[in-house]
């Protein structure tokens, strides 16, 4: 019997990003390091695992690790700025202006938890700007074109600052390709560690040859990417392999994320075991990393899973068809992972 739930804990143990960052660390980078985003602890201790750092800037969201490696170590929110988040941009740029080579560590959650406004905007309109994008149905890239146009941090302008040399070295939380996306782009042309395709393409060598990989990273709406996921054709003993970030609106205040409404919505599709979670350990307000659903005999009740997904409350319904996944956060930042096995769709 699969193990759908271990496939997915190995994965993001191969895919931590201590370990993958190590591959890129040369003896000639800058000894000055900064690091941003959610996995900016765990990207600095990989890095001082095998390079001689000298200092450290760390910016990180509320609730993720801080490294063991010493640094000067500011924290902000996430997904919305808060206060603190620009108390953090001001030290960030202290730092960068008072060194000359640096080495810049990006991953995601950069563009809430460190900011600086650009003049003539101020913080209170970054703050409420960046409410409205987060609850908006915008993919990510036109959210961060319009974040970056506010920011004095975003769209390399970071990087410029920098007197000597700026190298950059990004774990990527956003569509292939798009590097200057990930926290906004606050260094131009950083070099990949991972992305999306890395999370997928090692749950796949988890998995070895029963796995069918959905290559192209899923980024559509949530009920067109259930409706993907349920009717992909798989050969009885095979595993479908796929990632990405749906696109979910927040309809209300109810608890959920795009982990637990994706398994609600492949559920009204679908009676084949599957798996729904995020890289990083947190699904939206859910509380858990996702859902694991098992196979069931009787079909989801699409009145009651439609009124809950209506005011934002996947988790209700998630928990109900299926199991929680409750881990802590992981270190990792690579969006979600979606394992589903063979079995017949109905819708």
């Amino acid at each position: 019997m699969v193990d759908l739930k271990a496939i997915y804990l190995t994965t993001l143990e191969r895919c931590a990003p201590e370990r993958l960052i190590r591959a890129h660390v040369t003896p000639d980078l800058p000894r000055n390091v900064v690091a941003i985003g959610k996995c900016a602890g765990a990207l600095l201790d990989g890095v001082a695992a095998v390079h001689d750092v000298a200092h450290a800037f760390v910016a990180l969201p509320d609730g993720y690790r801080a490294p063991v490696t010493h640094a000067e170590i500011h924290r902000g929110g996430h997904p919305r700025m808060t206060h603190a988040s620009f108390e953090a941009g001001r030290a960030l740029l202290d730092f960068v202006d008072g060194h000359d080579d640096i080495l810049f560590l990006v991953s995601g959650g950069g563009s809430a938890c460190v900011e600086v406004a650009l003049p003539p905007h101020s913080e209170a309109e970054l703050i409420e700007e960046n409410a409205r994008l987060v609850a908006s149905e915008l993919p990510i890239g036109a959210i961060n074109a319009r974040r970056r146009a506010l920011s004095a941090i975003k769209g390399g302008r970071l990087g410029a600052r920098v007197r000597g040399r700026a190298v950059a070295l990004i774990y990527s939380d956003v569509a292939r390709g798009r590097l200057d996306d990930v926290a906004s782009g606050p260094v131009a042309n950083g070099t990949l560690i991972a992305d999306n395709t890395t999370l997928v393409r090692a749950a796949a060598e988890v998995i070895g040859e029963r796995a069918v990989v959905i290559d192209e990273q899923l980024e559509a709406d949530v009920e067109d990417v259930a409706r993907t996921l349920a009717s992909t054709k798989l050969a009885r003993g095979r595993i479908l392999v796929a990632g990405g970030e749906p696109t979910v609106r927040i309809r209300g205040d109810g608890r959920g994320g795009r982990c637990t409404e994706l398994a609600v919505r492949f559920a009204m599709h679908s009676r084949a075991e599957a798996l729904f979670a995020s890289s990083d350990g947190v699904d939206g307000n859910s509380g858990v990393a996702g859902i694991h659903l098992t196979r069931r005999n009787e079909r989801l009740d699409d009145a009651v899973a439609n009124a809950e997904l209506a005011v934002s409350n996947s988790y209700r319904i998630a928990a109900q068809v299926g199991e929680p996944i409750m881990i802590a956060p992981t270190g990792n930042n690579l969006r979600d992972l979606f394992l589903v096995t063979a079995d017949e769709a109905f819708g």
